[in-house]
């Protein structure tokens, strides 16, 4: 059995005979081959249903007792001279006498038990009454077959639907449900029955398949339950019962953690949730959310005491009940705290601070106490993720933000912790109290994280659009420094300019060519002593090594005596032989140095240098003649060519970082325009996910892009820096940029900032405005340049018999919450876990709207309700169902269970409806009226 609280699915098969039917072709078969058979097919609950006899029951019950196998008593009792076909189950704690009083009861003689052609000559009608006296329940068999309801007339069985004791049917043929048929269609099914029935004598004529189709089309109008069991064939088109033919056919039904007729019950009133048949591919049912919160254990808290109060979850949904200080709402208090999920609660400063007195070490302050944790409290969560359990356990709680986190996954039956907290943030739930909802249906633009967390591709797109901005910022940064160094351009180019002209002025003088000899001789002179100096520098490195020559001998007194005298021979004749070398080596010093000096007495007598001196000699004579005519600057002409040249040279550089701006600014418009593209990609994802998932016919959800004005004025404050004031400039401001097309009007806004921030000239806002904006940096305002309005969510509602839609800004608040609360209830896949969202609520409007949101949404995530309104759990049918102890010390769990357990709904009747006594008041004055 699948291990959480509550309801679960049932693979059940309950219309099964035994040997006890005389129609059963292996009188052979045993109880214990029976049970097996049932097992081996994956059925969780059987009925033995024999025809008109109970005399299997007990030995069937004997070999299941000890297995999950789940017995439900019964029979298949034939009625009145049509030999109509009825299932009559009991619950699984009765015997097989129960089944043979009631049997006595519809007049069949204990002796015909089992007899083929027994049954009674009651009407269906009777053999229901006395069903319903004996605590049974009745299912019409195979209504669209052989023995069924065909021979009742058309307003019998119409009456006979609209009793309150008949609410599920067995069903055969798939056909009759999946289309409408006339007198004239209803001749194409024809053929398939006669073939499925292995053409039978006589043939199935138009009438009856006419028949057949109305039992099943009137059972869908009354919204029965449609059932499909095997009636366990011996094999494919043998009318005879077997061994092999148990599970082959099957409905998987909902019920609570011990399998009972009541729980049957339960299901047959909710068919659309809790009855799935083999017409329909089941294979997703048992399916339970990717993650869930499986319980929770809290211990040594002023509230729990010190025993530990556990309680455990359903996958789907859990409704928390209680009266007034039962503790219901503190079970969420604690599950908020150990996540510390309290960011959708910072814009509410009074729930803050409620849950951030509540969740931290217990003080007193004057005559009230705030905290409920001491220095021995823990808490501990367990949660299935992907399939694998997980337990996170807290202690030393000073707050949510000051705990010590331990997280534990259970792999192969081992506990293994892991290190890192932040897998915490992997664990995402949505919880909202009554008030946030509130809150939420008066400013719904708060809807838009909600459905961003909902769509995958938003979270990526958003982290695009981060990286254009980036992007966008570090381009506008890059141009700024450009910019900056492209100011001294323009003198640049001037001084260029000035500077040639003055060349030109000594270009006519003459000077020119005459400094072009004198510099061209000047720069071989340079040449020919940089080979000088190379030759010079190779005399020092010389000189510089000749001491190693210099290279002390061995002691001879470190040789032996023996050999001494012939090894200081050796060694006086090597240091001869150095000898010899380092003279040699001072001969090469000298003979290179001579070189050097060779060099400088040839050029010093060479035509070069005679020619050299001529140039300078022309120079000077040209000079002194120039500067006698009034010409001044001539020795500036080289300095001034050579500046030219470095202007030149800096003016090339500054053309590339000119090119590269121009190359930028093309890139910043790309990246603007990237940020901008990438805002309306996430508003097309926005909008395709409320196309998909809010289709409610009360609420209307509109995405209009970039039209949050909420959003317009928070991101120009964040960027000036002013939290206040500026009212009536921001109200010209959303004039400017709301009235129209946002995306083209929001460049008019650009272009205000822009003006005022660079010539300080702009008409729209007001001086103070204009001197905040001039006080910003360059940063903030590459980002006014860049940013855009939100997306507005704008939330309608249709009224009660109304035909159009109505903004939600004219709902009361009922119907504000309502609204709001739906659109939470239309998707997402993570727990939802809502505190008494139903106070601003009437009846009607739970029941009319919320109750049905909730049975769907609860096929897909988690839902955890604390609650004082009965229709929720009832009409919502919980999964599982948590009454809080009222009258306990401390937080305590009375009763838990589902609806069809008796304590649950007398607690339902006492908590909720003010005692049974008061409902049944209530009940009878409705009937009176």
């Amino acid at each position: 059995m699948q291990d959480f609280k509550g309801a679960r699915w049932y693979k059940c098969d309950l219309h099964l005979h035994t040997t006890a039917s005389r129609c059963f072709q292996d009188r052979e078969v045993t109880a214990q081959q029976w049970v097996d058979r049932a097992i081996d097919q994956g059925l969780d609950c059987v009925a033995v249903t024999d025809h008109n006899s109970p005399n299997a029951i007990e030995a069937i019950q004997e070999v299941a007792k000890d297995t999950n196998l789940t017995i439900f008593p019964g029979v298949e009792i034939t009625c009145d001279t049509s030999k109509v076909h009825l299932l009559v189950l009991f619950d699984p704690s009765k015997k097989s006498t129960d089944v043979g009083d009631f049997l006595i009861q519809c007049e069949i003689k204990r002796e015909d038990f089992g007899v083929q052609e027994a049954k009674t000559e009651k009407s269906i009608n009777q053999v229901a009454d006395i069903a319903s006296r004996n605590g049974a329940i009745v299912i019409p068999a195979h209504i669209d077959e052989f023995n069924g309801l065909e021979s009742v007339g058309n307003q019998n069985l119409i009456d006979f639907y609209k009793r309150e004791d008949i609410n599920a049917v067995q069903i055969v043929h798939k056909v009759f449900t999946e289309n409408e048929y006339t007198n004239t269609s209803i001749a194409s099914v024809v053929p398939e029955l006669n073939v499925y029935y292995n053409n039978p004598i006589p043939a199935i004529d138009d009438a009856r398949a006419k028949n057949w189709y109305n039992s099943v089309k009137l059972a869908k109008d009354k919204d029965l339950a449609m059932l499909t069991f095997s009636d366990n064939p011996h094999e494919d088109k043998n009318p005879k019962h077997g061994l092999d033919g148990i599970g082959s056919r099957f409905t998987y039904i909902k019920m609570d953690e011990t399998a009972s007729l009541e729980g049957l019950r339960q299901a047959f009133l909710l068919p659309s949730h809790r009855i799935v048949n083999d017409f329909i591919d089941a294979t997703t049912i048992t399916e339970k959310p990717e993650f869930w919160i499986k319980s929770i254990t809290i211990a040594n808290t002023t509230l729990t005491g010190k025993e530990p109060f556990k309680v455990g979850f359903n996958p789907q949904l859990n409704t928390i009940i209680g009266g007034r200080g039962s503790g219901k709402s503190s079970i969420l208090r604690f599950i908020r705290g150990v996540f510390n999920r309290t960011s959708n609660l910072e814009n509410f400063a009074d729930l803050f601070k409620e849950h951030n007195n509540f969740y931290k070490t217990n003080d007193v302050r004057g005559i009230e106490s705030v905290g409920v944790f001491n220095e021995n409290s823990n808490i501990e969560i367990e949660f299935i993720r992907k399939g694998f359990l997980y337990k996170v356990k807290t202690s030393n709680i000073k707050s949510s933000i000051n705990q010590t986190i331990e997280i534990h996954k259970l792999d192969n039956d081992v506990w293994t912790e892991i290190e890192d907290e932040e897998f915490l943030n992997f664990l995402e739930f949505e919880q909202y109290s009554q008030k946030q909802i509130f809150e939420i249906s008066k400013d719904p633009n708060a809807l838009l994280d909600r459905i961003d967390l909902n769509v995958e591709e938003i979270s990526q797109l958003k982290d695009k659009r981060e990286v254009a901005k980036e992007n966008f910022l570090k381009s506008c940064s890059t141009i700024r420094t450009y910019q900056v160094s492209l100011k001294s351009r323009l003198k640049l180019k001037t001084d260029i300019e000035d500077l040639k002209k003055k060349l030109e002025t000594l270009d006519k003088a003459g000077i020119k060519e005459l400094m072009a000899e004198k510099k061209a001789f000047a720069e071989e002179e340079k040449l020919l002593n940089d080979y000088k100096e190379q030759i010079q520098e190779l005399v020092n490195q010389l000189d510089g090594i000749k001491t190693e020559f210099e290279i002390e001998q061995p002691y001879e007194l470190g040789f032996s005596e023996s050999n001494r005298e012939e090894l200081k021979t050796f060694l006086s004749e090597i240091k001869e032989a150095l000898s010899t070398k380092a003279t040699e080596y001072e001969a090469l010093i000298t003979s290179i140095s001579q070189i050097k000096i060779d060099l400088e007495t040839k050029l010093t007598s060479s035509k070069w240098k005679q020619a050299y001196t001529t140039a300078i000699t022309n120079y000077d004579e040209k000079k002194a003649e120039l500067e006698a005519e009034g010409v001044d600057n001539i020795d500036q002409y080289e300095a001034i060519s050579k500046e030219i040249e470095d202007k030149e040279e800096e003016l090339v550089a500054l053309d590339v970082i000119k090119a590269n701006e121009v190359l930028e600014v093309a890139e910043r418009v790309k990246f603007q325009d990237e940020f901008v593209q990438l805002c309306k990609d996430i508003t097309t994802k926005r909008k395709s996910f409320i196309d998909d998932n809010v289709t409610d016919d009360k609420i209307r959800v509109k995405i209009n892009p970039f039209r949050n004005q909420t959003s317009f004025e928070l991101q120009v404050r964040k960027i000036i820096g002013k939290d206040t004031s500026f009212e009536e400039d921001f109200k010209k401001l959303k004039e400017l940029c709301f009235r129209g097309q946002v995306e083209q009007k929001i460049k008019d806004v650009k272009k205000e900032f822009r003006t005022n921030f660079f010539n300080d000239n702009a008409n729209v806002v007001g001086g103070h405005f204009k001197n905040a904006v001039r006080g910003i940096t360059d940063a903030g305002m590459d980002e006014l340049e860049l940013f855009m309005p939100e997306d507005e969510v704008v939330v309608e509602y249709k009224p009660e018999n109304a035909d159009t839609f109505k903004s939600l800004s004219t709902a009361s608040a009922g119907q504000r919450t309502t609204a709001i609360l739906t659109f939470l209830l239309s998707f997402g896949t993570i727990p939802l876990l809502l505190d008494q969202p139903e106070d601003d609520l009437d009846n009607r409007l739970v029941y009319d709207l919320i109750v049905d949101r909730l049975k769907v949404a609860k096929g897909s995530r988690q839902i955890i309700v604390v609650t004082h309104n009965a229709n929720i759990p009832v009409n919502g049918d919980a999964e599982y169902i948590i009454s809080m102890d009222s009258e306990s010390q401390f937080t305590s769990v009375l009763h838990s269970g589902t609806v069809e357990r008796e304590e649950i709904k007398k607690e339902i009747c006492d908590v909720m409806e003010g005692s049974e006594k008061a409902f049944k008041m209530r009940s009878d004055r409705y009937k009176l009226v």
